[in-house]
């Protein structure tokens, strides 16, 4: 651009105000642009127990007939299980923990990259209990596939109690031996795959427990370095 038109008159302006406006209006546009499309997210967790047998319906359980086979559970990476200072879900753990029908297990955050499935980890979650040390356990793995998906594969277990049917008569010759009753735990599993957005809560039911997943996309600065991930 070499001129500026009015109404009246060609008006000629200087080739160097030219370059100075020019100048101007490019790093006000570059202090103007908005931060860019970040790869990095922050996920945060919220396990919880349901507490109400009735939700439980006619549903048997049944130990024999769960796999209850973790994949890639050597791979995992235990995050810690401290939630952000400023956790989204915090809310919703505080509701949960002030209700006598349900119990909070687990609530986790941690930051991470969104890779393709092959180069993603996935990360452990579990949680204890008064006299159930081996509550929950399971994997969360959060990837990219032209869109953001999550994969839970979480097991939870009841505490171990004496099994009825075991407790029976064995005869070794004339001698009678009481067998003693084996602890049993009932399993429950949760195996769901869905895809998801960035800042929106999602909810994973189970008749016996429940998990709210959230990721929130970590807006980068440009003129920043990247921001080291403890998860990639």
């Amino acid at each position: 651009m070499t001129c500026l038109f009015s109404q009246r008159k060609e008006i000629k302006v200087p080739r160097l105000i030219i370059a100075a406006l020019s100048l101007f209006l490019f790093t006000s546009a570059q202090a103007a642009s908005p931060p860019e499309k970040s790869n990095t997210y922050e996920v945060e967790v919220l396990v919880f127990r349901n507490l109400m047998p009735s939700l439980t319906g006619n549903e048997l359980w049944n130990q024999d007939t769960v796999s209850t086979s973790i994949p890639g559970l050597d791979k995992a990476i235990t995050p810690v299980a401290v939630p952000p200072a400023d956790p989204i879900l915090s809310d919703a753990a505080r509701k949960l923990s002030h209700n006598p029908h349900y119990r909070v297990l687990a609530h986790y955050s941690w930051i991470q990259t969104a890779d393709i499935r092959s180069a993603s980890t996935p990360v452990r979650i579990t949680a204890s209990e008064p006299g159930n040390p081996q509550a929950l356990d399971g994997t969360i793995l959060f990837y990219t596939s032209r869109y953001l998906h999550v994969e839970l594969n979480l097991v939870l277990r009841d505490p171990p109690t004496a099994s009825a049917a075991s407790n029976t008569n064995m005869t070794t010759g004339s001698t009678q031996v009481s067998a003693q009753p084996a602890p049993v735990s009932t399993v429950y599993v949760m195996k769901q795959h869905r895809r998801i957005r960035s800042d929106v809560t999602e909810y994973f039911d189970h008749p016996m427990f429940g998990v709210l997943l959230r990721v929130t996309e970590i807006k980068t600065d440009p003129s920043q370095p990247a921001a080291k991930t403890p998860l990639n």
